[in-house]
Order: C-alpha cells, then structure tokens, then sequence
C-alpha cells in the first residue's frame, strides 16, 4: 500500500471519492486546483497531508523510473506537479530583503544570521534530547523519519549539478565525494547511518509523517525543477549551514546512552563536515548571485528550506506527545 492509500483511509467517504479520482490523475485539474487550495490554506490539515503524500509517491517513483518521457504519466504528473507548485508559492511567506542588503557581500553574513536564529535550529523537540527525555521507542521513530531524506540527500546534490555553471560543479562534486565516504563505500553516510537504525530496531514505512514528506517534495522542487540556480544555492546552503547545530544534540544523547563512537559516526561526519559544505556551497554561488532579485531567491528559498526541515521536527514531536498522550490513557483507564 502506498502512501497516499494509508492516509486516503483516514478521511470520510466524501474525501475519499474526491482523491480517488485525483490518485489516479483523471480528475479535471479545475478540481485538483481546488484540493490544493484548500491544502495550503490549512497547512497540517487533510488536505495538505494528501497532497505531501501524492508529491512523495510521485517522487519516489521519479528518483526510482525518471521522468517518463513519452509515457501517458509523464504529461499528468507533469501538470499536478506544476499545478501544486503554483499554488504553494501563493501561499508561502512573502518576506522581502531589506533595502540596505543590496550587495552580495552584505547579503551573505546577514543571511547567515537569519539560518542560525531560524527556528529549526531552537526546536522544542531538541529539548527532549538534551534532557534524555526520549524512549528507545521514540528515538527509533525520530531516526525513521530522519532517513527518509538522510538516503536520497546525494540525489539532491547530484541532479542540481545539471543546471549549474561548470566552475561550481567542483564544491559540488566535493559534497558528493564526502556522501560516498571519500571513497570508502562502506562509509556512504546512508550506510553508516543502518547500523544505528538497526540498533533502534529499524524504520517501517507506517513511521512516514506527512512533513517529512514536505521537506523531501521541497527539496525536489527547488533542486530538480527550479527555474535556476539560486533556489538550489538558497535552500541546500542553508540546510547544510544549519544541520551542525541540530545534529550536535542529537550525537550528545546518543553519547550519554552509552552507544560506541562507530555506531554514531553518522552524526560525528556530519557535525564535522556540514557546516564546511554550508559555506562551500554559498562561496560556490556567490559569483553567480548579481541582481536583488537573485539574493532575494536565494533568501527566500533558505527560509523556505529551513522551514521545511522545522516541520520535520513538528511532526516527529507531535507524534511522541500524542504516542505518551494516548499510553498514559491506556495506563489511566480512561
């Protein structure tokens, strides 16, 4: 059962009629277009839950078949993928860069700030870790989510580099190199991560939360669809900039539960080469950012790349509080 089909057994039968034609993408896309509406003007609703579920499938069979060239998918996908991206950008916050931020070398430090104040770096959840307020249970189904984005992120990196100029490729490349272990494949960070998914008692799919589906979804739109460059410069080197000071929570629990050093190499890697990536790949595009209007798309698609990995973080805590809600009733009998 997909995702789509999991979630499409949650909703009432008159939901469920109207997505059934949308699944099988033979609804007028007039019809479509109201879903989506809907979707983005209750972010975290049911509405929006399905349509992360569909763009995920969509994408999932897109990494795993391609594009589909010539095939009766590829024009329909094709449309609801557009269709949905118009809307959201409708929706999405319409913050504007200052006037005195015109140059790239203002830009850059002030944008820098704006990462590391942003709210995924300061989330409540992160408190559960510091506090070891966290079950094996519960840290199982923070790392399922987690590497839900964690195995394709070299997929990311690899179709930007398409579009970009031939000199940026190398920082590029360099962040490819370092995903597949410097060689050693062994160390591929998907698969130094499986042991410590393993050791939890590993990922099964009903784990998915729609919001990590919005961030792999998100990832694709500004990296492999993206009309240029500087969505993927904004929104890749904000999620790299940012990820040292997530992970380094994380890597400090896992420690004091008394796991080895190789078990956790997966978030030592990373708090250690991240933040290198981060600067690495604004310094790539920065030669390539000359207008306000080019900084104003770098900045918009960080925060919306920031944002996206926050709901993550949203979901995995929503979903422990409401697992302890729902035992302590059990426990109570009520």
């Amino acid at each position: 059962m997909s995702s789509i089909q999991r979630l499409a057994a949650k909703s009432n039968n008159s939901q469920t009629n109207s997505w059934e034609a949308v699944k099988q993408y033979v609804s007028p896309i007039e019809q479509v277009e109201n879903l989506v509406h809907e979707a983005f003007q209750n972010k975290g609703g049911l509405a929006w839950e399905k349509i992360q579920f569909l763009l995920f499938d969509m994408n999932l069979r897109l990494m795993q078949d391609g594009f589909g060239l010539g095939t009766p998918r590829f024009f329909r996908e094709w449309e609801i993928r557009h269709l949905i991206e118009q809307v959201e950008q409708q929706y999405l916050p319409q913050e504007r860069l200052p006037a005195e931020v015109a140059s790239v070398e203002l830009f850059m430090p002030w944008l820098k700030e704006r990462i590391s104040q942003h709210r995924v770096n300061h989330h409540p959840l992160f408190k559960l870790f510091d506090r070891d307020d966290l079950s094996d249970e519960e840290v199982r189904y923070f790392l399922a989510n987690y590497r839900v984005n964690m195995q394709r992120f070299h997929l990311h990196v690899a179709a930007f580099s398409l579009i970009v100029p031939f000199e940026m490729r190398e920082e590029l490349y360099h962040n490819l190199y370092d995903e597949f272990g410097q060689g050693n494949f062994a160390e591929a960070h998907p698969n130094l991560f499986e042991p410590l998914m393993d050791y939890f008692g590993g990922a099964r799919e009903e784990d998915i939360n729609p919001e990590t589906c919005n961030l792999l979804n998100t990832k694709i739109n500004l990296c492999w669809f993206a009309d240029g460059l500087h969505y993927g410069i904004g929104g890749m080197g904000a999620l790299e900039l940012a990820i040292p000071l997530q992970q380094r929570r994380v890597l400090a629990h896992l420690r004091r539960r008394g796991l080895s050093e190789d078990m956790v190499k997966f978030f030592v890697v990373h708090c250690e080469l991240d933040e290198d990536h981060g600067e690495g790949w604004f310094a790539a595009g920065m030669p390539y950012m000359h207008t306000s209007e080019d900084l104003q798309k770098v900045f918009s698609a960080a925060m919306r790349m920031l944002e996206a990995r926050a709901g993550v973080y949203d979901g995995i805590l929503k979903g422990i509080l409401e697992r302890r809600n729902q035992a302590d009733k059990r426990l109570s009998g009520t």
